[in-house]
């Protein structure tokens, strides 16, 4: 990985893979399926994976023509980040996501402003009796804040939830609980730069402080 991220590559299949059948396993067919996955070794997100979408589609006739121009593949791409935690942590029903006010400019757009939105407590504990809330801390980090302004006209929806595998299965158990997701994209867009990375990073370096506080309450 690049920006000074140690990150390898398992030997076996991590269980979060087991969630889509292999890429190569697709053929022709319509779906979603799991490309690749990296531990990194010097970052707060413990894993990332890759995830392809495809959809064949026929593709209308030529101008003039009575000849079909045949099947056309259309493919997307995905970045999934995963946060581990302890076997012990049970996260609630945890699940936000970002809506944006995008102010569109004459030659260029930007971020006017953002909020999160959805279910952001960790436990199922009545409001107010610990700070569970995982929005306070994120809305309060001004790097974050500057951050995600500049970076989320790129990503354009963020989305952040308690993860459980789908399936069971012979895999390396990662632990991973929260997920960390953005918008399809083409695969020319799909690698961030230094500053989104950094933008995820801090994100999770914030949620997994929010856990580590409500260990106790997470058992």
């Amino acid at each position: 990985m690049k920006y000074g991220i140690k990150s390898t590559i398992s030997e076996k299949e991590l269980d979060f893979e087991s969630d889509y059948l292999d890429i190569s396993l697709l053929g022709g067919k319509d779906g979603i399926g799991n490309v690749g996955a990296l531990k990194l070794e010097n970052s707060p997100i413990d894993y990332i994976q890759i995830i392809k979408k495809q959809e064949y589609a026929n593709c209308d006739f030529a101008v003039g023509s009575h000849v079909g121009m045949g099947i056309h593949k259309h493919s997307w791409w995905k970045m999934n980040f995963f946060l581990a935690f302890a076997d012990s942590i049970h996260i609630g029903p945890f699940d936000i996501g970002t809506i944006s006010t995008i102010k569109k400019g004459l030659f260029h757009s930007e971020i006017e402003d953002f909020m999160w939105n959805g279910y952001p407590k960790l436990t199922t504990l009545p409001p107010g009796l610990v700070r569970d809330n995982v929005v306070e801390p994120l809305d309060q980090n001004k790097r974050l804040r500057q951050l995600m302004i500049k970076c989320l006209l790129g990503e354009r929806i963020i989305t952040v939830s308690r993860y459980e595998p789908r399936h069971e299965s012979n895999t390396i158990m990662t632990n991973s609980k929260i997920i960390i997701q953005s918008k399809w994209k083409l695969q020319k867009d799909l690698f961030v730069d230094k500053e989104t990375m950094e933008m995820y990073e801090k994100m999770a370096e914030i949620i997994k402080k929010t856990v580590n506080n409500l260990k106790y309450h997470l058992t």
